[in-house]
């Protein structure tokens, strides 16, 4: 299939975030997105981060494109002649020493506007407050993964700190109209590996809010003595680089202690984790679109209040599909749901559950995307994510690294979690991981 510059053609996981969006919007309103926040010292000129990031966003007219299909029914991305658009551009100044709670009700404010345009995917929000400031880049998954919006910042940084313009063309993508026994056979084994994940009952949820405010965040941030507790800990009580598994135990622990108070006894555990599927050679060349696959872990409740049943459970499901390559077949099984509209996927995407999808989001981002030490000359304090988890489950716990820092990031739709209920979760999970 020829290569344009005008279309790139979507792979299947590509899709099935498409899925996901779709799925939000008609749950929220709002788009599947994130936000990334840097906090930095001193003030950031807001006159010339909007300009910087005018001349930067600029140059790539992908991030004002939208879907299409082609006559051949694959779908693409519609890219737009280059053209000069103001980036979206929001300002604030609050009141020196604002508590981090107001800073982070700001930041839900914009993590639950919509993008009101099908060409927007991209938005920034710059607060100063006192001798501190916060810049937030709000991104819908349409254009960018966790790890690729940490990277394009990165090429931000660069390019205004050598004062060159490195530039990042989009990799093509071929419309994957070929090697149908092999994308047939690996949908075989995915819905064989489902079937064996679905039950009779539906996994144990939270029920979703009769009516929806967007999303809230609880943030838990440890310093770099902390983060090495936390480490060393992993390393301790589940093994060398296993602090993914780790850290999912510790979730279900906890939450599991949130649904046993509230009398919800029914299912067990079905959560999905997304992992990184970018080629090495290719971590800074290409930083659009989605290079993830997912894991999907079934973790019974009588379990659940064993910790280190929990980390073998974890581990032994993660040996098993690493091994089956669950990952790689899914993202090939995934090239055959194209044809299908989103609604439609949308339902089928709830039939193995019962309706349902998961019991709860879970990310490990790991290390820091973003290397440096600064932002446009102001020294980082910390970077940390705010994403709108998919609805459902529309809750979400995210572990990601800032440089010598770990951010643990509990999202959750307004009305779904009491506030002491999320202060609980936080202050189960600090406990769990040993640093309390």
């Amino acid at each position: 299939m020829p290569y344009s510059k005008t279309r790139r053609y979507l792979t299947g996981i590509d899709w099935i975030i498409h899925v996901l969006n779709y799925m939000t919007i008609q749950e929220t309103g709002a788009d599947f997105m994130s936000q990334i926040v840097i906090e930095v010292f001193g003030t950031v000129n807001a006159g010339e981060l909007f300009g910087r990031l005018n001349s930067f966003i600029n140059k790539y007219p992908v991030l004002y494109g939208y879907a299409s299909r082609d006559i051949n029914l694959a779908p693409y991305w519609k890219v737009p002649p280059a053209g000069k658009t103001d980036v979206l551009f929001d300002y604030m100044k609050v009141e020196n020493g604002a508590s981090f709670e107001v800073i982070i009700k700001h930041l839900e404010n914009k993590i639950n506007t919509a993008f009101n345009n099908k060409r927007h995917h991209l938005a920034f929000f710059l607060i100063n407050s006192g001798d501190k400031s916060f810049i937030a880049m709000r991104f819908d998954h349409l254009i960018f993964d966790a790890a690729n919006a940490e990277a394009f910042l990165n090429l931000f940084q660069k390019e205004w700190k050598e004062k060159t313009q490195s530039g990042c063309k989009i990799a093509p993508e071929p419309a994957h109209l070929n090697l149908w026994m092999e994308k047939f056979m690996a949908g075989q084994r995915v819905n064989r590996a489902f079937l064996k994940i679905a039950d009779k009952i539906p996994p144990r949820v939270f029920p979703l809010p009769a009516v929806t405010n967007g999303f809230k965040f609880k943030i838990l941030s440890f310093d770099k003595k902390d983060a090495d507790t936390i480490s060393e800990n992993a390393f301790n009580e589940a093994g060398y680089l296993m602090l993914m598994p780790y850290s999912l135990a510790a979730s279900v622990y906890c939450f599991h202690k949130i649904f046993a108070g509230r009398l919800i006894s029914s299912g067990d555990y079905v959560i999905p984790v997304s992992i990184n599927m970018k080629k090495q050679e290719k971590e800074n060349k290409q930083f659009f679109f989605n290079n993830v696959s997912f894991l999907i872990f079934k973790i019974k409740a009588d379990i659940a209040e064993d910790f280190a049943g929990l980390i073998n459970s974890v581990k032994e499901q993660m040996y098993n599909q690493v091994k089956a390559d669950f990952p790689g077949d899914l993202c090939k099984a995934s090239m055959l749901m194209r044809i299908a509209p989103l609604s439609l996927l949308g339902r089928l995407m709830k039939i193995y559950l019962k309706g349902q999808v998961a019991s709860f989001s879970f990310s490990y981002l790991g290390e820091a995307v973003y290397t440096y030490g600064d932002f446009m000359g102001n020294n980082i304090l910390n970077l940390f994510h705010m994403p709108r988890v998919p609805v459902p489950p529309g809750i979400g716990i995210f572990f990601q690294r800032s440089n010598e820092r770990m951010n643990v990031i509990l999202s959750y739709l307004d009305g779904m979690l009491k506030d002491e209920e999320a202060e609980e979760i936080l202050s189960l999970l600090q406990s769990r991981l040993g640093v309390k």
